[in-house]
C-alpha cells in the first residue's frame, strides 16, 4: 500500500472513530457506550483505536494520541538557531499547517453542539485543551527566541496565531462549497494559503500606525490620519518588541 493510499485510510478510520463517537454519545451519553462498541461500529480492535485516541472523551473531542506540538515542537524551536531558516512568523505558520493535518476531522457542527448540551463537561475539557495548546506553543516560541522569564511576547505570540488558525478554519468551513462528502476536510495546502492571507491581514491591522507619514501628514488636531487599509506593513514589524528575533 502506497504512503498516499494509507494515509487516507488512517484518515478515514480516525473521521469514523470522531463520528460514531459523536453520535453514540449524543444518543446514549459517555457512559452508555463502550471503547469495544465503537471500534466495532469503525470495523478496528480495541488495539488499534489507541493508535488514533487515548480516550473515548479524546474521541469524542478530535484530540488525537500524537499530540501536534509534541509531534512537530522540538523542530520548530532547533529551527531558531539556523541563521538560514524561515523567521518566526513563517515558522509558526508551518507548525500550525502540520498540526492542522493531524487535528482534521469531521465537521457536523449540530452532532457537536448536541454532544456538548448532553455532556456539558466536554465543553470544559475542550476549553482546557485549547489553553493547554496555547501555553504549551507560548513555551515553544520563548524556547526558540530564547526570551527571559516573564516576558509577555511569547504568550502574546501563541494566541494570536492561535486565533488566526481558529478563525481560518472557520471561514474555510463557512465558505466552503456542497461536495460529495460536506464532513471533509479542507486540504492542507486550501488552508496554509488562507491562514497566509489572514496572517498579511492582521499585520496591516497591527503595524498600520507605522505606515503613517511623519509629523508633516498630522490633521489639525496633531493626529496622524488612519493609514490606508492597502499599505503595506514594514519588513520586520517586531524588531523593537521584547522577545522578538
Amino acid at each position: 500500500m502506497s504512503d498516499g493510499a494509507r494515509e487516507q485510510r488512517m484518515r478515514r478510520t480516525r473521521r469514523a472513530l470522531i463520528t460514531g463517537a459523536r453520535r453514540l454519545t449524543a444518543a446514549h451519553g459517555l457512559g452508555g457506550f463502550t471503547v469495544e462498541q465503537l471500534c466495532a461500529e469503525a470495523g478496528i480492535s480495541r488495539r488499534t483505536f489507541f493508535n488514533y485516541f487515548a480516550s473515548k472523551d479524546d474521541a469524542v473531542l478530535g484530540t488525537p494520541a500524537r499530540d501536534p506540538l509534541e509531534a512537530f515542537g522540538e523542530q520548530f524551536v532547533a529551527g531558531g538557531r539556523d541563521p538560514r531558516g524561515p523567521g518566526l512568523l513563517e515558522a509558526l505558520q508551518q507548525l500550525v499547517v502540520r498540526s492542522f493535518a493531524l487535528l482534521e476531522g469531521p465537521h457536523d457542527r449540530a452532532l457537536m453542539l448536541e454532544v456538548l448540551r448532553r455532556e456539558p463537561v466536554l465543553l470544559q475539557r475542550l476549553a482546557e485543551s485549547m489553553d493547554r495548546h496555547v501555553a504549551q506553543l507560548a513555551a515553544l516560541i520563548a524556547r526558540r527566541q530564547g526570551c527571559a522569564a516573564g516576558d509577555p511576547f511569547p504568550g502574546v505570540a501563541a494566541a494570536a496565531i492561535s486565533h488566526l488558525a481558529g478563525h481560518t478554519v472557520h471561514e474555510l468551513l463557512e465558505g466552503r462549497p456542497a461536495g460529495p462528502d460536506p464532513e471533509e476536510s479542507p486540504p492542507s495546502a486550501e488552508f496554509a494559503d488562507r491562514l497566509a492571507r489572514n496572517v498579511r491581514l492582521a499585520g496591516i491591522l497591527f503595524c498600520a500606525p507605522a505606515a503613517v507619514p511623519p509629523a508633516s501628514a498630522e490633521g489639525p488636531a496633531g493626529i496622524p490620519p488612519a493609514a490606508s487599509p492597502g499599505a503595506a506593513p514594514p519588513a520586520d514589524p517586531s524588531s523593537d518588541i521584547e522577545g522578538s528575533p
